[in-house]
């Protein structure tokens, strides 16, 4: 039997030739610095250094550094959800966000536009949770985009 560390340590190189043969060959690396990503683990700040970015389509690949040994790195698949990101999208978002276990994050992508966009993010740990994971996200951004079709009815209505 397989311990749990080395299992999941198979499941990263997998997951990283999986990705650097299929999917990193056929996408546009965006350039440029970038600012780590931070959230909470056990009420203590957490940074993840970002190391690459790629889109294809209109999903991002987010290759992170690990704040711990093992993995070395992080893998995450990202979707625009709003090129300009206030709380009240983000407030529109949360309730599907919640539902399908994504994090939403205000990031800037494109550091020299100044804007900060409205991402949903998705950790991937193995190839199969790869296409669950941009099925929900796409998902995700119809269900936004008929949300903000909705809104736009009513304000012209009014």
């Amino acid at each position: 039997m397989i311990e749990p560390s080395k299992k999941s340590l198979s499941n990263q190189t997998l997951l990283k030739k999986f990705l650097e043969s299929n999917v990193i060959k056929s996408t546009k690396k965006l350039k440029g610095k970038f600012a780590p990503i931070s959230y909470k683990v056990d009420n203590i700040r957490r940074t993840l250094i970002i190391k690459n970015i790629f889109q294809f389509r209109d999903v991002f690949l987010l290759i992170t550094r690990n704040y711990t040994k093992r993995p070395k790195f992080r893998y995450f698949l990202a979707i625009l959800l709003a090129t300009q990101s206030s709380d009240f999208l983000v407030s529109i978002s949360k309730d599907f966000a919640i539902k399908n276990k994504l994090k939403l994050i205000q990031y800037s992508l494109f550091p020299k536009n100044l804007r900060v966009c409205l991402l949903s993010i998705k950790e991937i740990r193995n190839i199969e949770d790869y296409s669950k994971s941009i099925e929900v996200l796409q998902e995700f951004k119809r269900e936004f985009r008929n949300i903000m079709q909705k809104i736009k009815k009513l304000v012209e209505n009014e």
